[in-house]
């Protein structure tokens, strides 16, 4: 198994395009759930909002999560898929700073909903992309260690931002520590816009050939980076 995981680990962390990926989605895992530690907490003692209304942001924001599935193959088809994946996490980040700016009682709503659902839009967009990108670079022989590796580092991150988020809001406040989340989730895109993810056009044929060593699939990986920086 320990030889299992570090092949894992190695084509993880050689690859261009998935150690970056892992590191902005981890980043975006860290910041959000700092900011969902104390969300509901400040909408309802800070914002004064019934149950009832935010249940309504939420079910908002599930609209835009509904239209992100349908439209995300055409919007990477149209923009491409490194594109697809740098806007995702550009757009979506600001939408998390909405909250701690809006307004006491019911008229939240206003903002709180079309920023939740540009938020769980740009989410799923997001999502979709990357994962059908993992997918296809990734043979079906090391998938379930390639899945493994980046589900520990980005699921990893969700506890710890959640455990800080949650000391923050007793120490500073529940507004400061959404507006630290809300930043923290602006800067997730940088390990994606400066790599060689931006690059990539059409989502890549699935790679064939089960029995291909890691070493040959990295280097392969490098070359067809190197190639698309040419072009």
């Amino acid at each position: 198994m320990r030889d299992e995981i570090a092949e894992g680990l190695r084509y993880v962390f050689g690859h261009p395009y998935l150690k970056n990926i892992a590191a902005c989605t981890a980043t975006f895992n860290f910041f959000g759930s700092l900011w969902s530690a104390v969300l509901l907490v400040y909408a309802v003692r800070v914002l004064d909002l019934r149950p009832a209304v935010i249940g309504l942001a939420f079910t908002i924001s599930n609209v835009g999560a509904l239209l992100a599935a349908f439209t995300s193959g055409r919007i990477s088809r149209w923009l491409g898929v490194g594109r697809t994946i740098i806007a995702a996490s550009v757009l979506g980040g600001p939408m998390f700073l909405v909250a701690a700016f809006a307004p006491h009682g019911t008229a939240a709503l206003a903002v709180l909903g079309p920023a939740m659902l540009v938020g769980a839009f740009t989410n799923v967009l997001y999502n979709v992309t990357q994962v059908s990108l993992r997918q296809t670079i990734t043979p079906g022989r090391i998938q379930g260690r390639m899945n493994s590796v980046m589900r520990f580092i980005v699921w990893g991150t969700i506890p710890l931002g959640a455990l800080l988020g949650g000391a923050l809001g007793t120490w500073l406040g529940l507004k400061e520590t959404l507006i630290i989340g809300g930043i923290g989730c602006c800067l997730p895109f940088l390990p994606v816009l400066f790599s060689p993810v931006r690059s990539i056009g059409d989502m890549p044929e699935p790679i064939e050939g089960d029995d291909v060593l890691v070493d040959s699939l990295l280097a392969d990986a490098a070359a067809l980076t190197l190639e698309q920086s040419k072009t």
